[in-house]
């Protein structure tokens, strides 16, 4: 099914997509225009598609046509792959998957590396040996998210500790 939008779609989701994308691209290129997707292709997203159109040496015209549309799409698209959220990174080998006191393994390994960076943006973390097992100060830090997170304290690497491991992670050390 071919989504480009044609001329005659001045309303709708076609051109909700259109601004959706054209305003994520101007949040990282100052000559192009912000815009709130509404789904309604008035002045402003008229306006802020010329302003692409120029920037991109393609004929300011105004009008979404194939061309522009695809022009519009791989911008975005390279966009996204430079700014956009990273994929998901799925570490633990299985929706099962645990690990004891004492146990070893790559995803250890990658939870005291996590470890370690929160360590220099709270003081709820100790400092981990990246020796891939979980004993010491792993351990002691694996307590620490459960307790915060309201799970039992086993210390022990599960599905449930790893998901709020990511999320303090991730709202402390990759948002800053």
């Amino acid at each position: 099914m071919d989504t480009t939008p044609t001329v005659m779609e001045t309303q709708g989701q076609p051109v909700r997509s259109l601004q959706r994308m054209l305003n994520s691209l101007a949040l990282h290129n100052d000559a192009l225009l912000r815009l709130v997707p509404d789904g309604i292709f008035g002045e402003r997203t008229l306006e802020a598609v010329m302003l692409f159109q120029r920037e991109n040496s393609l004929p300011v015209t105004g009008v979404v046509n194939g061309q522009t549309w695809n022009a519009i799409v791989d911008a975005y698209e390279k966009m996204e792959f430079l700014y956009g959220a990273p994929p998901p990174l799925c570490v633990l080998p299985s929706g099962t998957f645990t690990c004891c006191q004492g146990g070893r393994g790559a995803p250890i390994g990658i939870v005291q590396a996590m470890f370690n960076a929160l360590n220099q943006v709270t003081t709820n973390f100790s400092v981990c040996t990246a020796n891939d097992v979980n004993e010491g100060s792993t351990y002691e830090n694996l307590r620490t998210v459960q307790r915060l997170s309201g799970l039992p304290e086993t210390g022990t690497l599960d599905r449930p500790t790893w998901v709020y491991l990511c999320q303090l992670y991730h709202a402390l050390v990759t948002r800053g």
